[in-house]
């Protein structure tokens, strides 16, 4: 993204802020792309990003761009109607979570742009019909926590690339539901009662398509029930397809051979926790006559 102005562009924001508007070009990690202008039609630009020149569309809102040096985050909040690929369901369902955004500021009619900012979406919300998304630079990493806590339990993600296990998705379909806790599925294929536990499942069509996994907590293998750890942000529909994933326990062993580990999946060497630390209990035991603690 260059930030040279053409002289038309800087004449014509010198000459009155009102000829300027900004341009907003979302990408979410499933590639769904998305730009806006807020300036009252469409507006076509070219940031060279590879997709050549993209049409934003009206209709968003900013907050005051905060534009920092240093090592300070800049930010902004983009506002818009809650529909197409930001309604209520998808943005509460982290559809455009972290998602990547551009964002330059444009005079209609004149040549050029100018870049202000790359960032990514942290967190988006709905208030009324309207959606709302927090962008915040790369500097932002510096406001975050970082570091590793010492726990039996591996810390990476299961399949991310810390953990390089390959997960196998599992075709299913919505056959009956009780509430956004719990419904039934018809899966290809026949799996024993828990086999779906500490996994994750992902919606592809219907209201939910295109939100943020979720997790399971419980599955009951002859009748494909399906029970999650928190509710969905909108009741599944009969008929609806999905994806479910088979989970880990994060452990490295287990004398319980329905339990996925580490060992189960053949990955013991990308194991990220530390099972051979003392816990608690090794700490804080006191002696008693007595007592052995071989």
């Amino acid at each position: 993204m260059t930030r040279t102005l053409s002289t038309a562009l800087a004449a014509a924001h010198a000459a009155s802020p009102r000829k300027g508007a900004e341009c907003v070009i979302l990408e979410a990690l499933d590639g769904t792309r998305a730009a806006f202008t807020t300036w009252s039609s469409a507006q076509r630009l070219d940031l060279g990003l590879g997709a050549g020149e993209e049409a934003c569309l009206p209709g968003i809102n900013l907050s005051a761009v905060t534009l920092a040096a240093g090592l300070d985050s800049s930010s902004f909040e983009m506002n818009g109607p809650a529909i197409g690929e930001f309604t209520g369901a998808k943005v509460r369902g982290g559809k455009w979570r972290a998602a990547k955004v551009w964002l330059a500021r444009i005079s209609p009619g004149v040549a050029g742009y100018s870049a202000l900012m790359k960032g990514t979406v942290g967190e988006g919300r709905v208030e009324g019909r309207r959606f709302i998304l927090e962008v915040r630079n790369a500097a932002d990493i510096f406001n975050q926590t970082w570091g590793r806590v010492l726990s039996p339990r591996c810390s990476a993600t299961f399949g991310d690339s810390d953990c390089t296990v390959v997960r196998t998705p599992v075709a299913a379909t919505v056959t009956a539901v009780t509430d956004a806790f719990r419904f039934t599925l018809n899966i290809a294929g026949t799996y024993a009662d828990s086999y779906f536990a500490l996994g994750s499942l992902a919606f592809l069509t219907g209201d939910l398509a295109g939100t943020a996994e979720a997790r399971v907590f419980a599955y009951g293998g002859a009748a494909g029930s399906v029970e999650l750890t928190e509710p969905l942000i909108a009741v599944p529909e009969v008929g609806d397809t999905l994806n479910i994933y088979r989970g880990c326990s994060q452990l490295l062993k287990s004398d319980d051979a329905s339990i996925p580990t580490c060992l189960s999946y053949g990955n013991v060497l990308n194991f990220r926790g530390h099972w051979e630390v003392p816990g608690n209990r090794t700490y804080l035991r006191t002696s008693a006559p007595g007592a052995s603690y071989a």
